[in-house]
């Protein structure tokens, strides 16, 4: 029979869909690289729970009544009813602790991705990006694996595939002489629905540079101003190109030469494909992470949204559209660090302690 497999996480306008994109591929990896059966175990939807489905998987959600259960005591009476050998959390709720060793106490391999609660001292394994915050986690008790880097990022395989072809357009192009005509592209993302509004923020920054360049921006599926955005349009004196709901986003980004987004899991999709990045930051918590990118100069941060300047923000994008040497320097550092392969090694890594497990 093959490894049973459930992966808890959600997805919803106001929490974003970055956890449930990446699971999406995680999922693939599993059942196609190494013959796993997956389902998903959801509680906010309904916009997750038909992303999911979408994608061939089944979806498990607690049943409304008088008798609804709380989040840990639904799980373990879904892994106990389905016979789950795995259970693979990506979530920031409140699930308790307790729950979670219980679980474990049954036999089943407990994964962790990203996850600062102390629910990852529970873990079989626990996978992280190498931000500030992992480093300053207590670790006593844990008697799991742990993996930090840049390698375990977990990116969809459209990056890896296209982040090849574009190293290698890179590297033949190096041979002939550079191109000094060539209309540059910035582009604008700010995730699936942008509930800051910073799509807004940087296209007043953008609405006030000189020079000419081509602008793409991003809008995702749960875009939250649609109404705001069309009034300022009518005002516009840029031309905009606009893509919504893009399935191939490695394409839009290997036209870029600069990006200004928010920050978070496209950060490491930019990064895989090369593109340098100026961040605009939700939390304090995606700030400290983002400075990891700024430590190595892969990326620009402007901190928390609440505190971008207007005109520092039009500066800075100007500055770098205008300087090809820097763009460049932070391209490579970006290839050099994300290779776009961390699905593969942290779905190995769950394979083999399975394999190690029976």
């Amino acid at each position: 029979m093959p490894p049973k497999v459930v992966i808890r996480c959600d997805a919803a306008p106001a929490i974003g869909y970055g956890h449930v994109v990446r699971c999406l591929a995680l999922a693939d990896a599993l059942r196609y690289g190494h013959g796993c059966e997956v389902s998903f175990a959801m509680l906010q939807g309904p916009e997750g729970f038909e992303q999911v489905r979408d994608n061939g998987y089944d979806v498990h959600y607690p049943r409304p009544g008088p008798a609804t259960l709380g989040e840990g005591e639904w799980l373990q009476e879904l892994l106990a009813n389905h016979q789950q050998q795995v259970l693979i959390l990506d979530v920031r709720t409140d699930l308790a602790t307790s729950a979670v060793q219980s679980i474990r106490a049954t036999g089943v391999l407990i994964v962790t991705i990203d996850d600062p609660s102390d629910r990852r001292l529970l873990a079989d394994l626990a996978f992280y990006p190498p931000v500030p915050q992992v480093g300053r986690l207590d670790w006593t008790g844990f008697t799991g694996q742990r993996f930090v880097g840049w390698d375990w990022v977990l990116l969809r395989p459209q990056f890896a595939k296209h982040a090849q072809r574009t190293r290698a357009r890179e590297a033949d192009s190096m041979a002939g002489p550079p191109s000094t005509n060539r209309r540059l592209t910035l582009l604008v993302t700010m995730g699936g629905s942008d509930p800051a509004g910073l799509t807004l923020m940087a296209l007043d920054a953008v609405e006030r540079i000189d020079s000419d360049f081509r602008t793409l921006v991003v809008i995702g599926s749960a875009f939250m101003h649609d109404a705001a955005l069309a009034d300022w349009l009518a005002s516009a004196k840029r031309a905009y190109q606009f893509c919504r709901d893009v399935a191939d986003m490695a394409s839009l980004m290997a036209e870029a030469d600069l990006a200004v987004s928010s920050f978070g899991g496209t950060a490491y999709e930019l990064a895989a494909m090369g593109v340098p990045a100026i961040y605009l930051c939700l939390s304090h918590d995606h700030a400290e992470s983002c400075a990891a990118f700024v430590a190595k100069k892969m990326a620009v941060s402007f901190g928390e949204y609440p505190d971008v300047k207007a005109a520092e923000l039009t500066k800075e994008i100007g500055s770098l559209l205008m300087n090809s040497q820097k763009r460049v320097a932070m391209s490579e550092r970006n290839t050099r660090l994300v290779d776009g392969k961390g699905i593969e090694r942290v779905a190995e890594q769950i394979r083999n302690s399975i394999i190690a497990a029976v």
